[in-house]
């Protein structure tokens, strides 16, 4: 075999490889579930475990693949040991769907397009791409 023929089959060899890896590669993102209220947000993502996030915090989550993620705002109050936890049923809640391409995260906002969007007081892809934020919003629980 000539020389040069061998080295088109090193090169296609290591192309197909290469190719093989990008496709294997799993898609993902670290993004930020951030609270800005006064409530006690509580969010779930694929069904899975899910985490709390107290008031006027923020909890990062992994986004890989297609996925959903369930948010619901509680009332905060006191638990047995003096911590912040959410207290009766939910004053709002939703559910979105995010897409994960390599390191691309956001989350699909359907015919609203790209950039903000959600229902309140939930804002999706703020302050960046991939990010939920629970907004401030009226006051639906009782005074502390």
């Amino acid at each position: 075999m000539r020389p040069c023929v061998k080295r088109l089959y090193r090169w296609s060899a290591a192309a197909a490889l290469l190719v093989a890896g990008i496709s294997a590669a799993e898609a993902g993102c670290v993004r930020r579930v951030i609270n800005r209220s006064p409530y006690f947000a509580v969010a779930s993502r694929n069904g899975g475990p899910s985490v709390g996030i107290p008031p006027h915090s923020s909890r990062s989550i992994g986004m890989t693949a297609p996925g959903r993620v369930d948010i619901a705002a509680y009332c905060a109050g006191r638990g047995p040991r003096g911590r912040l936890v959410p207290v009766g049923p939910p004053v709002a809640q939703d559910s979105y769907t995010f897409t994960a391409i390599i390191d691309r995260c956001y989350y699909d906002l359907g015919l609203m397009g790209f950039g903000q969007g959600g229902t309140e007081p939930f804002v999706l892809n703020d302050p960046r791409q991939g990010d939920l934020t629970v907004g401030p919003f009226g006051p639906a629980c009782p005074p502390r």
